[in-house]
């Protein structure tokens, strides 16, 4: 018993001593996407308020062309934002697990495209992982404005 203490003790001590260092804007190495049939603001409008129903906090707003090359065309410019959410904390047992996104929305041809980016970076006593993928997260919030631009076509 004394030991189970002892151990629990020491990863309290030492929960965190790995830095995490989480970058601010996204590659697209493995986004998700998804086209709505609806205008870019009710789109827009649509992912900001379920990024709020499922607790992320928007960090800061960004055009595109900032962070990428290939962005779309000038006369486009004001049809396209990044969306850059605040880190979310959990804590663990032997660790901290940090989570971020990065929701890209523009305007396509047919209606608006939003295209999810996800990190999130487990920091343990030892070393931090990275992983760039999580299509749970990035569904949950694709229902969620699905569901936000049906109530409000």
């Amino acid at each position: 018993m004394r030991k189970n203490i002892l151990i629990l003790c020491m990863a309290f001590l030492f929960q965190g001593c790995v830095s995490a260092s989480i970058p601010h804007y996204l590659k697209d190495d493995f986004p998700y996407k998804k086209e709505f049939l609806a205008g870019y603001s009710d789109t827009l409008r649509a992912t900001e308020q379920a990024l709020k129903e499922l607790g992320w906090k928007i960090g800061q707003t960004s055009k595109p062309a900032v962070y990428e090359q290939d962005s779309v065309s000038q006369q486009d410019a004001d049809q396209e934002v990044l969306i850059f959410t605040s880190i979310r904390q959990t804590a663990m047992f032997l660790g901290t697990r940090y989570s971020k996104m990065n929701i890209y929305v523009r305007k396509v041809s047919q209606g608006t495209e939003v295209e999810i980016r996800y990190i999130t970076v487990t920091s343990t006593i030892f070393k931090a992982f990275e992983n760039y993928q999580n299509e749970g997260a990035a569904k949950k919030v694709l229902e969620h404005i699905e569901k936000a631009l049906q109530l409000n076509p």
